[in-house]
């Protein structure tokens, strides 16, 4: 806050001045960076698998921790001389102080940021690697006629072949499951379409299922899958 550091003067390149004035390009990079993240999340509860806001959402991440440790770096810079400064009588004690807990603010705020820049690598790398999985899976059905599109386009056809085990099977629905958020009907849904597909084409029902999984990562949504598989899905 503007009002801790008030009164306060730091020097940086052999410069001296207001530290808030210092921190007053920072604080409004923060700022915008921020108003875009909140713009992104909120768009993202609306259409939480939206690859593109996620990738969005990952580098605007990346901008604020850059962005809260310049300005950490400046606060820290600021103490180091608030330590003369307060033995000269040229700051108070009070001063001294709210510049301490300004820099915790800072240091609490990089660690949520970076918290929520690690979680978000994560969350595109699975991403990443359902889009490859489900290319892999359209390479493999190729010698039928058809193939996946990329995760950004539907899926025109999957060919599946008689269930394995029942075991593999319900492991696999469980993993859906527990991915797309499906219960009830539409869960029975989606079984009984791995199943449909199990019977009619040379891959099992597990193998139904598991892409089934990965559109779930990628962000589809419970009632696209079933159409999706069968090519009724928009491009």
């Amino acid at each position: 806050m503007a009002n801790r550091i008030k009164g306060i003067t730091v020097e940086i390149g052999g410069d001296t001045t207001k530290l808030q004035t210092a921190l007053k390009g920072v604080n409004t990079e923060i700022r915008n960076t921020q108003s875009q993240l909140r713009d992104v999340e909120k768009l993202l509860k609306l259409d939480p698998g939206n690859t593109e806001l996620l990738a969005q959402r990952h580098q605007l991440l990346g901008q604020a921790v850059s962005e809260t440790k310049e300005k950490l770096e400046t606060l820290k810079t600021a103490a180091e001389q608030a330590n003369t400064a307060l033995a000269n009588g040229e700051i108070s004690q009070e001063q001294y102080d709210a510049l301490q807990r300004e820099i915790i603010e800072t240091e609490n705020a990089l660690r949520n940021l970076e918290q929520q820049a690690n979680q978000s690598a994560t969350a595109v790398q699975k991403i990443a690697a359902s889009r490859e999985k489900l290319q892999a899976l359209g390479d493999n059905i190729s010698s039928v006629g058809k193939k996946f599109l990329p995760v950004t386009g539907a899926v025109v056809g999957l060919g599946t072949a008689a269930v394995k085990t029942a075991a593999d099977f319900d492991s696999a629905m469980s993993q859906v499951a527990a991915v797309s958020g499906a219960t009830g009907a539409d869960l029975e849904a989606l079984r009984d379409k791995a199943r449909e597909m199990g019977s009619k084409t040379k891959f099992s029902a597990s193998e139904a299922a598991e892409a089934m999984n990965y559109m779930a990562m990628a962000g589809w949504k419970t009632s696209d899958i079933s159409g999706r598989l069968t090519g009724r899905g928009s491009c």
